[in-house]
């Protein structure tokens, strides 16, 4: 059942008005030219019975001094062949407008009033047609008039009338063959601006279905696609449908993220209360004792860890991270870094060096300690994902614009399709591996704001490179 009620009503409407206003403008048209053609057929007629009737009765050649006005009246009457076989109605009019010879030949003292008449009494030159109604028979007419001039002296006047009765009929009944076919056009118009609704209004309808499935929370739906149609409202529901499987994955990786998060915080505090609770037993050993504060201050560390990238995420999420500037001496602070995870790289026979392409390392402006994070971030980063006896390798250099670290391993690599993904917010290729997953998201967001940028290239099973390029130049302070 159709409801002509909202979009629908709207394409109906305006679809149907704009039908509306074509037919008639075209209709209009059509009839104003069908009535000139017809009224033009008819008026050429008369104007070439006056230039005849001039030509003929009205020049200086033909005007016999002998010739008196009834004898001219009555040659034009002989050679128009008055009677039922005549296009012509004629009458014969004298100086004073009088009727001397009515259209049947007739003879007759009626006045006449008429426009047309005037002018040929006047001797006006634009003698043109004119149409009328007789007020006798109300019958629509066409009639122009002729001056009869005698030795150059207008004494009458000869008047040629077509009636316009069956052209008139002719005109009203392509006229209503018109608003017939207008009719039907209407009709057809009407089905047509149905058919055009309904190819709008139902893919519009399923969007509609499926937007309300997605707030509901139900990301795995599949949007119907037997009325999408290729054109923008294809592309709106190709949208959606993209759309949906991004919140779908954004879903995934938040659920996996609570997961992960849940198992790194579960593990430490288990690590914590366990060794805290045997620490409390009085025969422990000092081997015992230094072992578990040693466990304990690591996982305790490791917690702080989690805490300030969480801290992080949020004060990333919403802009309120503030970056300190000051001067920052790259050299120096790569050199600490190194020397910093030097341990946890020996632990796992990783060889870690740092190399500076540049002789000299000029001082950059830049938040020494977010800078610090970042390489820490990184490095953790490769020292988790590589084998024992690999290694790890920072490049520094230095041109007019960019200051460049570069930190490359020979670790697990990353595969190609998640390459784009690892910036990301929450997304780990490995959930089995430590770690929230924020790292290098925030890493990446902490390099935008110096107005730097991070490019990661890798390669499964061989290794990763991540280059870190920061301005030389600070521009502005970017704060909360």
């Amino acid at each position: 059942m159709l409801h002509f009620e909202g979009l629908r009503k709207r394409v109906i409407k305006n679809y149907f008005i704009i039908i509306i206003l074509t037919v008639t403008l075209f209709e209009g048209l059509f009839m104003f030219y069908v009535q000139n053609y017809y009224y033009d057929s008819v008026r050429q007629s008369l104007k070439a019975q006056v230039n005849y009737t001039n030509s003929v009765y009205n020049t200086s050649i033909n005007n016999i001094e002998n010739t008196t006005f009834d004898e001219k009246i009555s040659n034009i009457l002989d050679k128009q062949k008055i009677g039922e076989s005549s296009k012509f109605a004629i009458q014969v009019i004298d100086k004073n407008k009088n009727i001397i010879v009515d259209p049947y030949g007739i003879k007759t003292n009626e006045k006449i009033e008429s426009e047309d008449v005037d002018k040929a009494l006047k001797g006006a030159k634009d003698l043109y047609p004119i149409t009328s109604k007789i007020k006798a028979t109300n019958e629509h007419v066409m009639s122009v008039s002729v001056p009869i001039k005698i030795n150059n002296v207008i004494e009458g006047a000869i008047r040629y009338t077509v009636s316009l009765t069956e052209i008139d009929a002719t005109i009203f009944k392509l006229g209503l063959g018109l608003v017939f076919a207008g009719i039907c056009i209407l009709i057809i118009a009407l089905s047509l601006s149905l058919r055009f609704a309904e190819t709008i209004i139902q893919p519009l309808v399923e969007l509609k279905e499926f937007a309300n499935e997605l707030s509901h929370g139900n990301f795995s739906i599949k949007l119907k696609d037997t009325n999408i149609s290729n054109d923008e409202i294809g592309d709106l529901a190709k949208t959606f449908v993209h759309m949906a499987a991004e919140i779908d994955k954004s879903e995934k990786l938040k659920e996996e993220f609570i997961s992960s998060i849940s198992h790194e915080l579960r593990t430490p505090l288990t690590s914590i209360k366990g060794w805290s609770e045997t620490l409390g037993y009085e025969e422990i050993t000092r081997d015992e004792l230094d072992l578990g504060l040693g466990i304990i201050q690591d996982e305790t560390e490791r917690l702080i860890k989690l805490v300030e990238e969480l801290l992080d995420f949020s004060r990333l999420a919403s802009d309120r991270i503030k970056l300190k500037i000051d001067t920052v001496d790259i050299k120096r602070l790569a050199i600490g870094v190194v020397n910093q995870l030097k341990v946890k790289s020996n632990e796992k026979n990783i060889r870690l060096n740092v190399e500076f392409i540049n002789e000299d390392i000029d001082l950059i402006q830049g938040d020494k300690d977010r800078l610090r994070q970042v390489l820490i971030n990184l490095v953790q980063n490769s020292i988790k994902f590589t084998d024992d006896g690999g290694f790890i390798n920072i490049v520094v250099s230095q041109d007019e614009e960019y200051t460049t670290i570069k930190v490359v391993d020979n670790g697990a690599g990353i595969e190609k399709e998640n390459l784009e993904k690892v910036l990301d917010k929450f997304f780990q290729e490995d959930y089995n591996k430590a770690g929230s997953g924020l790292g290098l998201a925030i890493s990446n967001e902490i390099v935008k704001l110096h107005g730097g940028n991070m490019i990661l290239n890798s390669k499964k099973g061989v290794g990763t490179s991540i280059t870190v390029k920061i301005k030389n130049i600070h521009i502005k302070s970017i704060q909360a």
